[in-house]
């Protein structure tokens, strides 16, 4: 007969099965989504104050979720507070392990620098968007092949976030360097063969049609911005 499994086990699990409900769309409403993040939350925090090497990332993950559905509620305030030690806990990851965790990072940040807007801090929402960028900086230049497109879709969201806040001149520099990150050497594109195929022989679909899909996003994003600026696009 098997034991009974641990309690740390049976918590996790639970704490688990609340976030994906979260994330699939199964709770019936905004505040039931933020019930199920918040008990979710309770039981990251205990996991990981007893086994932080194990749990951190996972109360990372949850406070970066439930500052989500603070911002859908119009909580803003509250959103700000998780989001900020959402990104404090994933500093601290990224510092000792950048590669498994500065995506992480970076994601966190952008949702801070969101919120940092919705309250009336453009300057800081800035500051919070820039280092995003720069944590995919160093990703794409460490593995150009794994996440050189997501630092142009970055770049491209960004931009265009700048440029939603009034703020064109500076939306300008990263929209183009996106495009041109994205319409650089196809083998710096994953999945991409020489001849513009996917490696498995299908053209446009899978990473193909991925890559293709980022690319007209940041073209029309471009377009914005230099009609913004008064500029024709292509200019």
């Amino acid at each position: 007969m098997r034991g009974r499994v641990p309690a740390e086990g049976e918590d996790s699990r639970r704490a688990r099965r609340l976030m994906e409900r979260v994330h699939l769309g199964e709770c019936g409403s905004a505040a039931e989504a933020l019930s199920a993040g918040r008990q979710a939350l309770a039981v990251y925090r205990r996991l990981a104050g007893s086994s932080p090497e194990r749990y951190l990332p996972e109360l990372a993950g949850c406070l970066s979720g439930l500052g989500v559905t603070l911002g859908e509620l119009g909580r803003h305030g509250e959103a700000l507070d998780a989001e900020r030690e959402a990104v404090a806990v994933l500093r601290r990851l990224a510092a000792a392990e950048p590669a498994r965790h500065l995506a992480d990072l970076a994601d966190a940040l952008i949702n801070l620098g969101a919120t940092l807007a919705e309250l009336g801090r453009p300057d800081e929402a800035l500051r919070a968007e820039r280092e995003a960028v720069s944590a995919y900086r160093r990703l794409a230049a460490a593995d150009p092949g794994r996440y050189l497109a997501d630092l142009a879709e970055v770049l491209a969201e960004v931009g265009m976030t700048l440029h939603e806040r009034g703020l064109p001149v500076e939306a300008l520099p990263l929209v183009v360097e996106a495009v041109t990150l994205l319409k650089g050497p196809v083998s710096t594109r994953p999945g991409m063969t020489e001849t513009g195929m996917t490696e498995t022989g299908l053209e446009e679909t899978g990473a193909a049609g991925r890559h293709r899909a980022r690319l007209d996003r940041a073209q029309a994003y471009l377009g914005t911005v230099l009609s913004a600026l008064g500029r024709p696009a292509g200019a």
